[in-house]
Parts: structure tokens; C-alpha cells; sequence
């Protein structure tokens, strides 16, 4: 598998964006270049990684855009490992709108599982590979604290305080 990624500067640190011919793979905010290089190659060992700025650009741009509230989170084709479950996860966090969220228990809910599919469900929040597009950010406690963002919660506050005042 090919996969062509950029790193970007952003307003909340380094973010990586990678995609394969189908889609986007990977979008990770990261402190430095060379660990989010190193965690694109543990995350795809078998794949052929190539830097490609200019190809990635459109996408990188609008993700830094969104990130200094100059514009929506843009849209882009997926292509993500994971399980189904996983991904029925992912979908629903789609469909949260700009600048809410929704608990744990109320996305479980939401996919016919019931609240006591929480944790499930917070576990393939923190699996989620592409941060921003699939915004695992709006996902929070039943009691609306912010808890378990794979890029800290300093992060997830400030993507959720963004919305709001753009929303």
C-alpha cells in the first residue's frame, strides 16, 4: 500500500495528514515532526510512506483553516482500517453537528446499544485514526466533562471551545 502524507503548523501543534489512493488514513496532531513520522510507520509497517506536500495541500490547508476558525472541518474521502463496530462508531461522531456534543451513553444509545455501550464506545472514540474528520472531540462523559482525547484533553478543550464560537 502507497500512502502520501504532509505535516502542517497548526495552532494546536504539528498536524500529520495521510491518505492512500482511496482516501484519508491518518490525521494526528503531534509535539514534533519526527514522532508523528514514527507513529504514521508503526501504524502502517507494511506500507511504502512517501512525503508529499503538494499533493496533500488543499486538504492540510483546509484542515489549518478549520483549526484558526476560518472555515468549516473540509469533507474528504475515508479510508480507515478498523472494525465495524469501529466504524459505525466513527459515522455517528460525523453526524454530530458543529459545535455539540454528545455523551458517550447517548451515541451507544443512538447505535441501538444501549447506554451500558459507553466505554465500547469510547474505546473506538480513542482508536479513531483521523482526528478532526471524524470528531471524536464532541464525544464527552454523561456528566458533559471533557475525558479521553488521544491528543489530550487541552486539545479537545480548544477544538470544542473553537466550535463554539464559530457555531
Amino acid at each position: 500500500m502507497d500512502i502520501h502524507y504532509t505535516i502542517a503548523s497548526s495552532r494546536l501543534g504539528w498536524l500529520l495528514v495521510a491518505a492512500t489512493g482511496r482516501g484519508l488514513c491518518r490525521v494526528a496532531f503531534g509535539e514534533d515532526v519526527a514522532t508523528l513520522e514514527s507513529e504514521l510507520r508503526r501504524a502502517f509497517p507494511q506500507a511504502q510512506l512517501q512525503r508529499d506536500d503538494a499533493r496533500l495541500a488543499a486538504i492540510a490547508t483546509g484542515l489549518t483553516d478549520y483549526l484558526a476558525g476560518r472555515g468549516p472541518c473540509p469533507d474528504a474521502p475515508l479510508d480507515l482500517p478498523g472494525t465495524p463496530f469501529q466504524r459505525r462508531v466513527w459515522e455517528a461522531l460525523r453526524t454530530i453537528p458543529y459545535g455539540e456534543t454528545r455523551s458517550y451513553g447517548q451515541i451507544a444509545e443512538g447505535l441501538g446499544l444501549g447506554h451500558g455501550a459507553a466505554r465500547a464506545v469510547g474505546g473506538a472514540c480513542a482508536a479513531n485514526p483521523v482526528a478532526l474528520v471524524v470528531p471524536c472531540h464532541r464525544a464527552v462523559a454523561s456528566n458533559g466533562r471533557l475525558q479521553g482525547f488521544r491528543w489530550g484533553l487541552e486539545r479537545k478543550r480548544a477544538l470544542l471551545t473553537l466550535e463554539r464560537q464559530r457555531g
